[in-house]
């Protein structure tokens, strides 16, 4: 059945996990054959990701094939990755979704507290959730936007690290769209070192991380993101602004 709100945004009962297992090693493994045709994919460091045992990963949102790409990068492992909240509530799609490791974020700025509530139980079946902390795809896009938050409030209150994945783009060896040139871009997606929230969060006299200091967080793991993007000369050539929402699914 389709995803509901107000249910649990994790579904853990063992006939869901075991679905799941099947779904991801019967899905994500064709999927990522088509990923690498389209873009001839590499990972670079990948090794920095398998030493943690816990860890929120957070990434550019570049192409619609994101979701396998991050879940190509962990395995043999498994991965949480956050989506809008309306992809899960689709028929048939959604609960498929869900069991490849959709987790909706529910409507609302408190969106994350229902991703908190779970998350530390979520964490003894795989090892990463994964977020698009800019919120929308820009296609093929090298100049990441402001993140929001979420993700890193999650990180702090949790005290597990940030894993930064960045994409970056390449032309190959002729000019785009040229008689020898690509029509699509390749793409590298690097993983950088974890950054911890003790670098950066402060505490009020409750105990709970400030507001200015989740987003201190937020920016410098982004500036880290686009700091290697620079570094590696990311190419513009191919972008396509915001990718449209597919009407009823995830408008």
């Amino acid at each position: 059945m389709p995803y509901k709100h107000g249910r649990p945004v994790i579904d853990l009962s063992l006939p869901f996990r075991v679905a799941s297992a099947w779904g991801f090693f019967l899905t994500i493994p064709i999927a990522m054959l088509f990923n690498f045709m389209q873009y001839a994919t590499r990972y670079k460091h990948r090794w920095r990701i398998y030493g943690i045992r816990k860890a929120i990963t957070v990434s550019n949102h570049t192409t619609f094939l994101d979701p396998v790409k991050i879940a190509g990068l962990v395995l043999p492992y498994l991965i949480f990755q956050t989506l809008l909240e309306a992809t899960v509530t689709f028929p048939v799609l959604g609960t498929y979704t869900r069991i490849l490791g959709g987790v909706p974020i529910p409507w609302g700025k408190t969106g994350y507290r229902k991703i908190l509530e779970i998350c530390e139980r979520a964490f003894r079946y795989r090892r990463y959730l994964h977020f698009y902390p800019e919120g929308e795809c820009y296609v093929y896009n090298q100049h990441i936007r402001e993140f929001k938050p979420g993700a890193f409030r999650i990180a702090a209150e949790l005290d597990i690290p940030v894993v930064p994945l960045v994409t970056v783009f390449s032309n190959g060896p002729f000019k785009p769209r040229s008689f020898w040139g690509r029509s699509l871009p390749k793409e590298t997606l690097v993983v950088l070192d974890p950054v911890y929230p003790s670098q950066y969060i402060k505490r009020d006299a409750n105990g709970d991380p400030t507001t200015e200091s989740v987003k201190e967080f937020a920016e410098a793991v982004r500036q880290k993101m686009q700091n290697e993007i620079d570094r590696r000369g990311g190419s513009e050539a191919f972008y396509r602004g915001r990718m449209e929402r597919i009407k009823g699914l995830n408008d």
